[in-house]
């Protein structure tokens, strides 16, 4: 059974811990950081559609990726806030980053479509024991039990679900099963912290309830927690020829770190944008969410429309990304929160390319989640800037679309109209408009989606 240690527990004991669970386990891909020869960093603000383009080039067999986001690995490598020192989500180039080199070596790859056999399903159990830690930090997980639960799942899957020995077509339906039999041993796990549909989690676990409280005291992967597929390493051939997608909009201020941090790699910006109007609501959204617990500063916040609305932990918490100069924000209203957020992750992708004249290709969301005609027009641009070919996988998604990831509410066009009065002060204001200007939008509100 696990045992819950008690949460005054310092968070410097806790990454300790999850580091020493890395540590013991053999690298599946050693030197990652020195031998990738190609780095493309998809770059946005907070809400700008990177889970979406992210997960849609997960289909192409053409690229690696990383399972999720690095900005776990960074806080448990010391270099998030506020131990990185900068201040901020910014960073330096690093002197050194042995830690954070191992926890990539471990997550660099791309999906498996099944199972190869029993020895991958182990591997996938060792996944799933370090997922669970690092979003349970407080919790305590048993390898062995978790094995066997992964086992208990995908066996009522072939047997009520039709799944085929060695298959998985469904990675919500295994984690809403999986969630619901970790639970009879440690309730404290909240499936509604995950990225999951509604109705499995109220079909495998009735008793869990959903909360606007963060999910624990120390919060090291923000939720929506990711879920876990068959994954597959990178073999030396892939690590020299394909290019590896990181997808992080707090990047926008690491990029002199990410060149760093890959010394032989040429590194490319896939700059992907979405109007200030869109983001900025889903923005305000997220923060009204039951999720996207970045940033712990006790008592520092009084953001009027959020700490206001919780005033416990909600004082206590930022939210997505924190970007330089955030602190005049503190006691401001959220939207212009949620303006500064948009419009300094995008100025910071503008400077650095100005700067370092960077391969830059931009992409709007707009035309990603546009008619078939503006998505097939801009993923054959992507993938002729990539390199890689437009291959069925790939295409086929473009074709049908992709479901909400990561979403406070399905999206639909113009969902900010809702909020227009609330948005209007922000999108008025000459940095707003000039960031707009730059990124190339037409400032007629009326072509904004």
């Amino acid at each position: 059974m696990p045992v819950r240690p008690g949460a005054e527990q310092p968070r410097a004991q806790q990454r300790e811990r999850l580091l020493g669970l890395r540590r013991g386990q053999v690298s599946p891909c050693p030197d990652l950081c020195a031998r990738i020869r190609d780095v493309v960093l998809l770059v946005s603000s907070s809400r700008g559609g990177s889970s979406v383009m992210a997960e849609i080039l997960r289909h192409s067999p053409h690229l690696l990726h990383f399972r999720a986001e690095v900005n776990p690995f960074l806080v448990l490598a010391g270099h998030g806030w506020p131990e990185s020192g900068t201040g901020s989500d910014a960073l330096v180039e690093p002197s050194a980053a042995p830690d954070l080199e191992r926890l990539l070596e471990h997550d660099c790859g791309r999906r498996a479509a099944r199972f190869s056999g029993e020895r991958a399903i182990e591997g996938f159990a060792r996944e799933l024991h370090w997922r669970l830690s690092l979003q349970w930090p407080l919790e305590r997980f048993h390898a062995g039990q978790v094995h066997q639960q992964v086992q208990q799942a995908l066996q009522q899957l072939q047997r009520h679900h039709g799944w085929a020995q060695g298959t998985f077509p469904d990675p919500a339906r295994f984690h809403a099963l999986f969630l619901g039999l970790v639970r009879r041993s440690c309730p404290a796990v909240n499936p509604w912290y995950y990225d999951l549909p509604p109705a499995l989690i109220r079909q495998h676990s009735p008793a869990a309830r959903p909360s606007q409280a963060p999910p624990s005291p120390v919060v090291f992967e923000e939720p929506p927690f990711i879920t876990t597929s068959p994954w597959r390493a990178p073999s030396d051939a892939e690590l020299e020829h394909l290019p590896l997608v990181i997808k992080t909009p707090s990047n926008a201020y690491r990029l002199d770190f990410l060149r760093a941090l890959f010394p032989n790699a040429r590194l490319r910006l896939l700059h992907l944008t979405r109007n200030a109007a869109a983001s900025i609501n889903g923005l305000v959204d997220g923060w009204t969410f039951r999720g996207f617990f970045a940033h712990y500063m006790p008592g520092q916040l009084h953001i009027q429309g959020y700490s206001d609305r919780s005033p416990g932990w909600a004082r206590d918490w930022w939210k997505f990304d924190l970007p330089p100069g955030w602190r005049e924000y503190r006691a401001s209203p959220l939207v212009e929160v949620c303006g500064h957020q948009w419009r300094s992750a995008h100025r910071a992708v503008l400077g650095w390319a100005r700067q370092h004249q960077a391969d830059l290709h931009r992409t709007r969301f707009e035309h990603v989640v546009g008619s078939h005609a503006q998505r097939l027009e801009a993923f054959e641009a992507l993938v002729r800037w990539l390199g890689v070919p437009f291959d069925d996988s790939l295409a086929r998604l473009v074709e049908t679309g992709l479901p909400p990831i990561m979403a406070t509410t399905r999206p639909r066009h113009r969902r900010w109209f809702e909020k227009a009065a609330l948005l209007e002060p922000v999108l008025v204001r000459e940095d707003t408009r000039d960031t707009m200007e730059r990124l190339g939008y037409d400032t007629d509100r009326d072509t904004w989606i």
